[in-house]
C-alpha cells in the first residue's frame, strides 16, 4: 500500500521527522537550561517590554495581545515553560530565542524552609500553661 507514496512525499515526510526531532531536541536544551531557575519580576516586565516593541517578531506581539487580553495565559507560565504546548507560545519564543536568552537572568529558585523534626513522647513541650505541669 505504499504505491502511493511518491519520492517527493518520501521526502517530505523525512523533512517532517527531522524537523520534528529538531523541535524536541531545542525545547529539551530550554528545559534543562531552566531547570531550578524561576523567571524573576524585572525578567517579566523585560520580556513585556520587548514584546510590545517593534523589535519582537509578529508572533511575539500576537502572543503579548493575547496575554493581554486575559486569554488564560500569562508570561510567567510562558517563561517557565507551562504553556509549551499552545502552537502560538512555541512559534513566539521560537521566532525571539537569541532575544528572549538576552533578556531572562532568571533566580535560582528559593531553597525549601527547614523541616521542623517531629516531636517524640520523650521531648518536653515547648510551651507552659498552668497546668503543664
Amino acid at each position: 500500500m505504499t504505491a502511493w507514496r511518491t519520492p517527493d512525499i518520501t521526502a517530505a515526510e523525512d523533512f517532517l521527522t527531522g524537523a520534528v526531532a529538531d523541535v524536541d531536541r531545542a525545547m529539551r536544551s530550554a528545559q534543562q537550561n531552566l531547570k531550578g531557575k524561576e523567571p524573576s519580576t524585572e525578567d517579566v516586565r523585560r520580556v513585556m517590554q520587548f514584546a510590545k516593541s517593534s523589535d519582537a517578531s509578529p508572533a511575539m506581539r500576537q502572543l503579548a495581545d493575547r496575554i493581554a487580553r486575559g486569554a488564560g495565559l500569562s508570561w510567567r507560565q510562558v517563561l517557565t515553560g507551562e504553556a509549551g504546548h499552545d502552537p502560538l507560545v512555541r512559534q513566539a519564543l521560537e521566532a525571539d530565542r537569541a532575544k528572549l536568552d538576552e533578556l531572562i537572568k532568571g533566580e535560582t529558585a528559593p531553597p525549601p524552609p527547614p523541616r521542623r523534626p517531629a516531636r517524640t513522647e520523650d521531648d518536653e513541650p515547648t510551651q507552659f500553661t498552668e497546668d503543664a505541669w
